[in-house]
């Protein structure tokens, strides 16, 4: 774990309550993941000096999500945080249960639940934010974009649910 600077507010991984990380994946579809994912790997491969880009391992993220589970889980090991689920389930649980859009509506809605193993990965990343730079911003309000995306993708999401059990023919 590489420990910032006492002045350094640049949260270690991507900071979202989880309220706000629940809401806003339902209310987007789940596309808010991609999000969620992206901005990780921003703030790691900064941290790292990489030269990867975080738009291919968002692209790719069923490939790289164990290596950023991993990430946030060695941080939080390193930092006495105690263990939480294995890297293997949560990756595995996640890639499984996000490949079930694939089924035939409205089956495919229950890939929205692939959620469940990307809360301890937060909860853990909140945690090592929290201890190594408490002045961070911990991205807990809704802001107007937010409230945009909401309100848009609510009614994608109606359209969606009307689509899938309503106009099947």
């Amino acid at each position: 774990v590489v420990v910032p600077s006492p002045n350094d507010s640049m949260p270690i991984y991507f900071p979202v309550s989880l309220t706000k990380f629940i809401v806003m994946h339902f209310c987007t579809v789940g596309m808010y993941q991609l999000y969620w994912f992206y901005e990780n790997w921003k703030l790691i491969l900064e941290r790292e000096q990489s030269d990867a880009s975080p738009f291919w391992k968002t692209f790719f993220m069923f490939i790289y999500c164990y290596a950023l589970f991993e990430k946030v889980q060695r941080s939080a090991a390193s930092l006495k945080m105690g263990h939480s689920i294995s890297v293997h389930v949560l990756a595995t649980g996640w890639i499984l249960l996000s490949a079930l859009w694939l089924l035939p509506d409205p089956y495919g809605l229950v890939a929205l639940l692939s959620i469940v193993f990307l809360i301890p990965v937060q909860q853990a990343a909140n945690r090592v934010n929290e201890v190594l730079v408490p002045q961070h911003d911990r991205n807990e309000g809704f802001t107007a974009l937010n409230m945009a995306a909401v309100v848009i993708d609510e009614l994608l999401l109606v359209s969606v649910i009307i689509g899938a059990f309503v106009l099947r023919v």
